[in-house]
């Protein structure tokens, strides 16, 4: 499957950076990026890290230059020609915070369950006022669009700079999962289902001050890869129907049933009026039902915007991917803490 697939729709874009603030949250298990590991290392004699990996390089919100990097986790002991599942996240944090430590403790996990996994920096910004995060309704709408472009720039930089060192880093191209939690699941879901049409549609003007989505940040051409599954904690898309039969990858999603920042179903983004119309993890989840792609669904009725801890997203993302590579994955919708593994 290639990314960005989909049509357009101008504007959703305005209302990205609002709903993430929410993740600032004290009681949401992804509030500053970091989930449970708080961005510490992790030491395991089975895994190796690989830290502080280069991509690429380009201008901040500021105009400042910023050096894009990347840590890979991977099984220690690995054989020159081994080439296994891979799992590319993106952290959470509002788009003005967090960073590539977050993911530490769960693609360890995964490290040890025999899956190469990369997390990423990406592009922040540091422009928003104490005013501005109260109320997001007054967000300028041209810096909220242009902080989740530069993310989806900086994913699929990462990206083409990981595929074409994929025997380096014992990644099979053929099984490529995306990972992502609250602007990171937003930055995957997006970076997959729409394409740079949209952006030109959403964001008029933008190659011109920004450049094109498929190759900022670095030269390196892109190196075919096939995504087979996604795990997205708190994300949505502008409309279910940018997922066809011939885009719909199998997904695992997380949502809270009472997130006030995006409704689990659809809504307005903070439930404010003026704000975008969006579709959230319930919603996105009966469509791929519907289009006969394998899905899995957790919604804690009570939470709101990321409510579940760490060791419960990786745990059952990891049955989810595990059941994916086996072609044995069901369906299915789970309340509160009920676990989906088999």
């Amino acid at each position: 499957m290639k990314l960005f697939k989909a049509s357009s729709l101008t504007g959703l874009l305005v209302i990205f950076i609002f709903y993430f603030f929410s993740s600032c949250s004290k009681n949401d298990s992804f509030s500053n990026g970091n989930g449970g590991n708080n961005g510490g290392p992790v030491t395991n004699p089975n895994v190796t890290v690989i830290s502080d990996i280069q991509y690429g390089t380009n201008k901040d919100m500021q105009g400042n230059m910023v050096n894009l990097k990347l840590d890979v986790y991977m099984p220690s002991n690995l054989s020159a020609s081994d080439k296994l599942p891979f799992i590319f996240f993106v952290h959470g944090g509002g788009f003005v915070g967090g960073d590539k430590s977050s993911a530490a403790s769960a693609l360890t996990s995964f490290a040890e369950a025999g899956f190469v996994g990369a997390s990423i920096d990406y592009r922040l910004d540091s422009s928003l006022d104490a005013e501005q995060i109260s109320d997001p309704c007054l967000v300028d709408s041209s810096i909220s669009q242009k902080s989740v472009y530069m993310s989806i720039q900086d994913a699929k930089a990462a990206m083409r700079f990981l595929f074409a060192n994929a025997a380096k880093y014992h990644i099979d191209l053929s099984r490529v999962f995306l990972n992502g939690n609250s602007a990171g699941a937003v930055t995957i879901l997006n970076s997959y289902y729409l394409d740079q049409e949209y952006f030109n549609k959403a964001i008029p003007g933008i190659v011109a001050q920004l450049g094109n989505i498929d190759n900022a940040d670095n030269n390196i051409p892109q190196t075919s890869f096939n995504v087979i599954g996604i795990a997205a904690n708190s994300g949505c898309l502008p409309d279910p129907t940018y997922m066809t039969s011939a885009n719909v990858a199998p997904t695992i999603y997380f949502n809270g049933g009472e997130d006030s920042v995006i409704p689990a179903k659809q809504g307005h983004a903070y439930y404010c009026p003026n704000s975008m119309y969006v579709y959230g993890s319930e919603t996105l989840y009966a469509r791929s039902i519907s289009l006969g792609s394998p899905a899995i669904i957790h919604i804690d009725p009570d939470g709101g915007h990321g409510p579940y801890t760490e060791d419960f997203l990786t745990s059952n993302e990891l049955c989810f991917f595990n059941s994916v590579l086996g072609k044995k994955v069901q369906s299915g919708s789970y309340s509160g803490q009920a676990s989906s593994c088999p």
